[in-house]
């Protein structure tokens, strides 16, 4: 028997962004941190999302997973 596994993608730990000191002088650099830790956060419970999608779709049961995101529109 072949086992099954998620995608390795979705099982690979992201490192939380850090803050650089210097960015404490800096007001665009902590609106930058800001940001890249609301992205990795973003990423990261996508990443779950697709977890639970993967293994409702290989039969475990009692789970309750978020719908797939909407694709992105296409320009014109």
């Amino acid at each position: 028997m072949t086992p099954i596994y998620p995608p390795s993608a979705d099982l690979a730990v992201e490192p939380k962004p850090r803050l650089d000191p210097a960015a404490l002088q800096s007001e665009a650099a902590l609106d930058a941190h800001d940001i890249a830790l609301e992205t990795w956060g973003e990423r990261g419970w996508a990443a779950v999302a697709r977890l639970c999608r993967w293994a409702d779709r290989n039969g475990a049961k009692g789970l309750s997973c978020p719908p797939p995101p909407d694709p992105p529109l296409r320009p014109g």
